[in-house]
This record gives C-alpha cells, sequence and structure tokens, in this order.
C-alpha cells in the first residue's frame, strides 16, 4: 500500500467522520420534588404507617406541613401522582382519609368486607428506593389503580420474601417473555409483582404474540390491560432492573401451592394493652385505666418513645397483654375492642409542648378481665 500523506488523509471521508462533535448524553435529572415527596414516604414506611403530625419533633412536623401543602395543589397532585405508591394524594383513598364508619353492631365490624384488609404498610425486602427515578413513558402508569381485594394477595407476597430472604427462592434475570406466566412473581422497577392470569394469545399488528396481563403488585396496586410486549420490555429495560423470581419445587411438581402455604400462617400484627406510669394525678388516679392499641410490627418498640407521643399521654407505659393477630385483619380487630368499649372510652386532654390540646382516643376505664374475655371472644367468631 502507498503511503500516505497528509492531504490525502484530511480529504479521506472518514476523516470528517473522526473529527466530528461527539453528540453531548443529555442527563437526566431528578426533579427535587420527587426528592421530596419520596422523603415523606420513607418517614411513614419507618413509623408503621403513621402519617406525620404537627409534633413537637421538628422533622416530623416539617414533613406534615409539606405533606399539607401538597395536598393543596392540584399540580402537585398530578406531577406526584406515578411516585404514590402510600395514595397519599388521592383525596378519595381512605388511606389518605381513613374515616371511619360507627357501626351499628360487632356483626357489622365482623361482616365487613374489609376485614382481611390490613391497611399498614411493612418493610419491603425490596428496594423501593428507584421511585426516585422518573419515568417517560406514563402510559406504563395509566391503567395501574388500586387493587380490589388486596388482602388476598398479601399473604402470597409476605411469604414469597421470606422465601427470597432464605434462600428458598433466588431472583434471576429474565431470559425469554416466555416464562411469563399466572402463577409466578417478577420484580419490575424495584416492586414485587404477581402475575394472576394471561388472556389469550393473539398476533398483534406488528406479527408478534401478544395477550392482555392481570398484574396484582406488591404495594397494593393492579393493572388490568397491560399487555405482554409492554410487560416484556419493562423487564427488559436496563433502567427498570427487571428480574424473575424462581419457584419453589414443590410447586412446580404440584405437590403444594403457594396460596396454600401462605394460607398456613401469617401475623398481621399485635393487639397490645398498656397501663400508663404517668406521674400526673389526673391520670394516675385511675386504677383500671388501659390504652387498647394496634402494632404492625414489636409492640416493645412502639411504645420505646411513648414519653414523647400524646398517644401515650407523654409518659411511659407498661405492657400488660398483648395477642398476636393471624391470617385476619389487626386493625380492625382494634376497631372493634374500641367499639365495644366506646362507653367506657376515658374524655382526656393533653397539652403539647406548643401549646395545642391533643385528645386521645384509646384509653378506657375498665378491668384486664372485661378486656380479655372480649378479645376472645371476637378471635372464637372469626375463627367460627
Amino acid at each position: 500500500m502507498d503511503k500516505l500523506n497528509l492531504d490525502d488523509i484530511f480529504s479521506d471521508p472518514i476523516f470528517e467522520e473522526l473529527i466530528a462533535e461527539t453528540p453531548k448524553k443529555q442527563v437526566k435529572r431528578i426533579d427535587p420534588e420527587f426528592e421530596k415527596f419520596q422523603e415523606i414516604i420513607e418517614w411513614i414506611k419507618n413509623h408503621d404507617g403513621k402519617e406525620p403530625e404537627k409534633s413537637r419533633d421538628m422533622t416530623e412536623r416539617k414533613l406534615f406541613s409539606r405533606l399539607k401543602g401538597y395536598r393543596d395543589k392540584p399540580e402537585m397532585i398530578k406531577k406526584l401522582a406515578e411516585i404514590d405508591e402510600l395514595n397519599l394524594l388521592d383525596s378519595q383513598n381512605t388511606i389518605l382519609e381513613n374515616p371511619i364508619k360507627n357501626p351499628e353492631s360487632l356483626d357489622d365490624i365482623l361482616n365487613d368486607d374489609t376485614l382481611f384488609e390490613k391497611k399498614d404498610k411493612v418493610d419491603s425486602l425490596l428496594d423501593l428506593s428507584r421511585y426516585k427515578r422518573t419515568i417517560n413513558a406514563a402510559d406504563k402508569y395509566s391503567v395501574r389503580k388500586r387493587a380490589s381485594h388486596f388482602e388476598r394477595y398479601e399473604p402470597l407476597f409476605k411469604l414469597v420474601q421470606k422465601e427470597i430472604a432464605n434462600g428458598t427462592r433466588k431472583i434471576i434475570p429474565v431470559d425469554t417473555e416466555k416464562n411469563i406466566i399466572p402463577g409466578k412473581f417478577y420484580i419490575d422497577n424495584g416492586i414485587l409483582l404477581y402475575v394472576l392470569s394471561v388472556g389469550d394469545y393473539y398476533i398483534d399488528k406488528n406479527g408478534y404474540r401478544n395477550a392482555k396481563l392481570h398484574l396484582i403488585y406488591e404495594n397494593g396496586t393492579e393493572n388490568k390491560g397491560i399487555l405482554l410486549r409492554s410487560f416484556a420490555s419493562n423487564l427488559f429495560d436496563n433502567t427498570r432492573h427487571g428480574r424473575m423470581v424462581t419457584e419453589v419445587m414443590s410447586d412446580v411438581m404440584g405437590e403444594t401451592t403457594v396460596e396454600e402455604r401462605a394460607a398456613e400462617y401469617l401475623t398481621t400484627g399485635y393487639i397490645y394493652v398498656v397501663k400508663s406510669l404517668s406521674s400526673n394525678l389526673e391520670i394516675s388516679k385511675y386504677q383500671n385505666l388501659y390504652k387498647i392499641g394496634f402494632a404492625s410490627g414489636s409492640v416493645e418498640k412502639r411504645i420505646s418513645n411513648a414519653e414523647n407521643e400524646a398517644t401515650y399521654l407523654y409518659a411511659p407505659v407498661k405492657i400488660v397483654a398483648t395477642w398476636e393477630v393471624q391470617n385476619f385483619s389487626g386493625r380492625k380487630l382494634e376497631t372493634a375492642m374500641h367499639h365495644i368499649f366506646a362507653d367506657k372510652q376515658l374524655q382526656i386532654s393533653v397539652p403539647t409542648a406548643n401549646g395545642k390540646i391533643e385528645n386521645p382516643k384509646e384509653w378506657y376505664i375498665i378491668s384486664l378481665d372485661e378486656i380479655e374475655e372480649n378479645i376472645n371472644d371476637i378471635i372464637v367468631k372469626l375463627n367460627i
């Protein structure tokens, strides 16, 4: 080959490509409002589903004011909807307003179709921090709604998380969309999900096999209309970190089902009774004054900050009884107890450090024997 001179090099068309300026990659920045709203979500998760209030804790007061500000602005509600996994900004959602309908009788409470619905959010085994990223494809969220009867599926998610933790199941990459079948679990954008059903297969306009899926998500939402091809693209999208959860061998062999194993044992929380250790004479004068409450996790942890919370009368408390609640809503059981003892509720006002007045509602003047008798009676009825 002849040796090239400079003129030959400069006139070569490839040279133009070599010296052309490489386009700068556009950096996608996280909206600060998403960061701020995520901070509220994380705080609520770390406090057993309790929303921030106007307390003496400055962090809690700040988050309370921020959440109130978001709820007052329609444009912020619309903007943050895609990461509002707890439905905090949905004015029609019971998690936001938490209205308590006064039942007419104990049977009304026990026959409520939300009896098995557990409202409290539990800490997820999986990382939800990826909600901080924004996704341009808005259609991926448009048909996801709050799941009806989520209480039927929540035990499955808890069991699968436990099996992932103990090594019974593995989290692996998705190798082909043919592995997207009913009864299997996947992870999309950090959220564990369950394929409840797959509709009839058909050939779409692009010549690909497609079908309509019904997905249930760990955060209590569902998608009844997402297409197989769209879901597969989500799982294969590197930015969404899609994964597949392996099955349990006994399920594959037909010896068991995840539904059967999930129903064997599920603790939804604890009903507890505590007695105040307050030195305030207006409180200590009552010999049979008890608070009946619910904790989704450790009762000891729940009461560890009692002297700083109005619900505990700003004083330490002593645990006198606890009940582990299995396979039905502990929150609903708590509501039933409060209804039964409504006429024994202590009407009390507690001044806070900032001069406001709190009115704790869960304290009752009643004997411990009567509490035990009634809660045991409810549990018997629930198991009939």
